[in-house]
């Protein structure tokens, strides 16, 4: 669930600033109004009893929103999928080559590893019938806190397509208009992309400063022929184990 800090966060201001306020004066006139001996301290003691119970009555509530949402979006990825945390053979020519792109195609061995330090370690995803990635977005409007100990905000993806696909198992971008001699479903006046082999993928989910861009919420539609990619991440800062590459692989690029 990512960003759910920042929902946390905004869901607790909004509560405070209106129905946990208004109903903790509502609550404080209604107990002290009938009440002949009843000062204004009165009043405002209990409306500061009322604001500290509803306070915490709403905090309960958006914690449990917030759960049942992040359980919720688990649902979102019904793929297989596995992390190949060395770079021997297929792997490790995957990330020298996606090190070299990022890095301007300066392929001495310092510069790939400077790059490389940035990458989750590669992840190959496979989609067979029916299997989906509903819509979402890569990057996050939290990634300070939340992606703090995974390199914090990604800034890159790269998507390779293992095999060809005829059926299904289109790459679609809803909030993207649909480009001129891209590859993909000639009906969908959105952004798609048709898997085939050997093609790969690059977009940006957030800018160079890790500003968040929502154009770039993606999915992968529902598989009709069996799916097969590898993804990097692209991060801000150093990604470190078990989401990164160990300091002994990183000496291989």
């Amino acid at each position: 669930y990512a960003g759910w800090t920042s929902d946390f966060k905004d869901l607790t201001e909004l509560a405070v600033k209106g129905p946990v306020s208004w109903l903790a004066i509502l609550g404080g006139w209604i107990q002290t109004k009938d009440n002949a001996d009843a000062s204004q301290i009165d009043l405002v003691i209990k409306m500061v009893q009322l604001f500290g119970i509803l306070l915490v009555v709403a905090v309960v509530g958006i914690g449990a929103f917030t759960k049942s949402r992040a359980d919720g979006l688990q649902e979102l990825r019904t793929s297989t999928s596995t992390t190949l945390s060395t770079l021997d053979g297929g792997s490790g020519t995957f990330v020298r080559r996606a090190a070299a792109l990022f890095g301007d195609g300066v392929e001495t061995s310092k510069a790939a590893k400077r790059e490389v330090r940035l990458f989750e370690a590669p992840t190959v995803i496979r989609y067979e019938a029916d299997q989906v990635l509903a819509p979402h977005y890569d990057a996050n409007r939290s990634a300070e806190t939340e992606d703090a100990n995974r390199g914090g905000q990604t800034l890159a993806t790269l998507l390779v397509y293992l095999n060809d696909v005829d059926n299904g198992g289109i790459t679609r971008f809803g909030r993207l208009p649909a480009v001129a001699g891209v590859d993909g479903d000639i009906n969908d006046p959105k952004l798609t992309i048709k898997p085939k082999k050997g093609d790969a993928l690059l977009f940006f989910p957030a800018d160079a400063k890790g500003l968040f861009d929502e154009r770039t919420e993606h999915e992968g539609c529902a598989a009709i022929d069996e799916k097969w990619i590898a993804r990097i991440w692209r991060h801000a800062d150093r990604v470190p184990p078990p989401f990164g590459l160990s300091d002994g692989e990183l000496d291989k690029v």
